[in-house]
């Protein structure tokens, strides 16, 4: 009942999504690159700027799949509300 009353739960929710989604697609990046699926370990192995590359690679899927998890969690995970 108190939670109702916390003006920073959506936010706090909303937050959880979207790390829970960063975390997720840096996993699938680190297991893409440690398997070279697509053969990308080779490409960023054999790469002059291989660390920028990785890099960006982490920022690009954090933000996508970020955004997965926020979405994931306001469509499908949001608790009904029953005030």
């Amino acid at each position: 009942m108190k939670e109702h009353n916390d003006p920073y739960r959506l936010i706090r929710y909303v937050a959880l999504g979207a790390a829970e989604g960063i975390i997720a697609g840096w996993v699938i990046l680190l297991i893409m690159k440690h398997l070279d699926i697509a053969q990308i370990g080779t490409l960023i192995a054999n790469s002059q700027h291989g660390a920028l590359a990785f890099f960006m690679m982490l920022f690009f899927f954090g933000i996508t799949f970020g955004m997965v998890g926020l979405a994931w969690r306001i469509m499908v995970l949001l608790p009904d509300e029953e005030d």
